[in-house]
């Protein structure tokens, strides 16, 4: 009995591979320090580096198709614009009234 995963299958498996490898290098811990969340982003980068193809013995064990890793890309790039925008904004506005002043100031030398 065999199966193949292509498509939209092959791609959700490995995105779970790559968010559970990369949990588990961030549970890594080095004298007192350890990666946190990070390694999923790390795992993440290792794994777009080589992800158009995985070649054995001048076979192609691994492919993905180009059109899925730009979904892929796009989408990550919106889940971490989020996570950043969930983490920041609380603060945003309550240093925005705090400095309005100044960022207003700012803003016109940079732009003048």
């Amino acid at each position: 009995m065999s199966f193949s995963l292509t498509g939209v299958s092959l791609m959700l498996v490995a995105i779970l591979g790559v968010a559970a490898l990369g949990y588990m290098l961030g549970r890594v811990t080095i004298k007192g320090v350890s990666l946190g969340t990070a390694g999923v982003f790390i795992m993440a980068l290792v794994f777009g580096a080589i992800s158009n193809e995985i070649v054995v013995d001048g076979e192609a064990i691994l492919q993905f198709d180009k059109n899925w890793l730009k979904v892929i890309e796009q989408l990550g790039l919106i889940m971490f614009v989020a996570a950043v925008g969930f983490i920041a904004g609380p603060t945003f506005f309550s240093n925005l009234k705090k400095n309005f002043k100044s960022y207003i100031l700012l803003g016109a030398v940079i732009i003048i």
